[in-house]
């Protein structure tokens, strides 16, 4: 098994100017670490990969394998509607030492799933590193389980990262892909259920926000302390319901600055007035919040 546990897709922090801020972002890596991160994932729709370019994603899968320090396992994401960009990317990952790769399906073409499918055999066929397929209908084609059931046969296809937030889909994923086909939880509000049906683990935006807190329901889950799993799993709704509330990913950022890092300062997308304006009237809230969850966990924050 490649990856297992909890994982961050990690945002992007950025300097006034719009570069990336690349010591707040691996001060927010080595935090991850140091409070229970089994993995890093960088360069997903959290961290704005499809509004960076080529070689600000390839700088970030260098910063993320610094940090990680072979400590942990690092994969990147490498989607793009450019297919020679994702072979490039791939190709970069396995130069700079990455241990996987994860690839959600190129939008705007309305492909079917038929050339969905070649497009995903003749790139893995290509590739040097084991990919993950990722099912994120908020952003790209929705993948179906036909086509899940297809890909996972694959020679180089070791699991999938499925955030389409459908319990029913997931519990049908899992009973129809074969044992060693890692299924990765993508929506947080649903980590321990997703655990619970035999997921393997998660990477999610609020993994980076609060990694103790992820990384605590995982090990409760293994220790089947069910109770103190869900109990986690609950207090954080009222975080993901913030984080949601705002253009994403700028929800979670304001988070991340309530608790001390230097996000939500800029974005890379231009920002509206009331975008604006909720980055300066919402940040009280989101410290009230992190309060709020500190005392019902038990865990400081």
């Amino acid at each position: 098994m490649i990856l297992k546990g909890t994982l961050p897709a990690l945002l992007t922090p950025y300097n006034n100017d719009g570069s990336v801020n690349e010591k707040e972002f691996m001060r927010y890596c080595e935090f991850g670490i140091s409070k229970g991160l089994d993995g890093l994932f960088c360069n997903g729709s959290a961290g704005d990969s499809q509004a960076l370019g080529l070689e600000e994603q390839i700088r970030l899968m260098k910063l993320t394998k610094e940090a990680a320090k072979n400590d942990v396992p690092v994969i990147t994401g490498i989607a793009s509607t450019i297919y020679q960009n994702t072979f490039i990317l791939a190709q970069k990952a396995y130069e700079l030492g990455l241990d996987a790769l994860l690839l959600a399906m190129p939008y705007y073409y309305k492909l079917n799933e038929d050339a969905l499918f070649e497009y995903v055999k003749d790139l893995a066929s290509k590739i040097k590193l084991p990919l993950y397929v990722y099912n994120i209908p908020l952003f790209a084609p929705a993948l179906s389980l036909k086509f899940i059931e297809r890909v996972a046969k694959l020679d180089k296809i070791v699991g999938i990262k499925d955030s389409s937030g459908d319990a029913l889909l997931l519990n049908h994923i899992l009973d129809v892909v074969p044992s060693d086909f890692a299924v990765f939880v993508g929506r947080e509000e649903f980590y321990a259920g997703g655990l619970f049906a035999g997921a393997k683990g998660s990477m999610t935006a609020i993994g980076g926000v609060f990694p103790e807190l992820m990384s605590e329901i995982y090990r409760a889950m293994n220790e089947k302390n069910y109770d103190r799993a869900l109990l986690i799993q609950k207090s954080l709704l009222k975080a993901i319901r913030f984080g949601m509330s705002m253009a994403f990913p700028m929800g979670f950022a304001l988070l991340l600055k309530a608790r001390g890092f230097e996000f939500a300062n800029t974005s890379i997308h231009p920002l509206s007035s009331i975008t604006k304006e909720e980055l300066n009237t919402r940040l009280n809230e989101a410290k009230e919040l992190i309060k709020l969850i500190e005392k019902e966990t038990g865990v400081s924050l």
